[in-house]
């Protein structure tokens, strides 16, 4: 059985263009500082920041007309390729699509929400090719 299924790990690696940034734990994935922003997602890879709404808000709050986020592609440059967000509930498996849009000038803008508290993995696909994913946690605003 490990054989069967480390040969399709493999041969997802191979035709699907997967990398070893796609993240397959359940931890929240930790910030990091770019031109004095800190933004979620993988360091030199992707990043995303809030950019509206209250100040003493969670990052990801929940139950809400959504946020508006700034999305920045720091490792190649996808101008004029399309970028698609899914997101996956750890406790309920729901997979719901969260933006799609084109790509200019190595970033873009998103705007999305969470209806259910907890651990989220953000799917990130360029021209629906996997780029990479990250771990948030949506949480109530109090």
């Amino acid at each position: 059985m490990r054989k069967m299924i480390s040969f399709f790990f493999i041969m997802c690696l191979i035709l699907s263009g997967c990398s070893e940034d796609i993240k397959t734990d359940w931890e929240k994935s930790p910030t990091f500082t770019k031109d004095n922003m800190i933004l979620h997602g993988l360091e030199e890879k992707f990043g995303i920041i809030k950019v509206n709404g209250e100040s003493d808000e969670p990052e990801f709050p929940v139950g809400d007309e959504g946020r508006l986020y700034q999305v920045y592609f720091l490792e190649k440059d996808f101008i004029g390729k399309n970028f698609k967000m899914t997101a996956t509930h750890k406790d309920t498996g729901e997979t719901v699509k969260l933006y799609e849009w084109a790509i200019e000038n190595k970033q873009s803008e998103a705007k999305f929400g969470f209806d259910k508290k907890g651990l989220w993995k953000i799917s990130v696909l360029v021209d629906e090719k996997p780029y990479t994913d990250f771990i948030i946690e949506a949480e109530k605003k109090e």
